[in-house]
């Protein structure tokens, strides 16, 4: 369980603080989605784009439960 404490929360010990809002990272998705990336980057950016999209669910829970 994850405890709310002076803008951000801690899990298993481990303090996280999110510096963007959902729609800060919905247009970093949507930038990265649009955008034709071919060869060496396209493994990097993939990761990138799945962790952006873990991070949005988390901000999108922590918003919806202090509005």
């Amino acid at each position: 369980m994850a405890n709310n404490f002076n803008g951000g929360f801690k899990v298993g010990g481990h303090i996280h603080h999110h510096a963007l809002d959902t729609k800060q990272i919905q247009f970093i998705l949507e930038v990265l989605a649009s955008t034709n990336f071919t060869g060496k980057d396209v493994q990097i950016i993939f990761e990138i784009a799945y962790l952006l999209q873990q991070e949005y669910k988390q901000v999108l829970e922590k918003e919806q439960k202090t509005n």
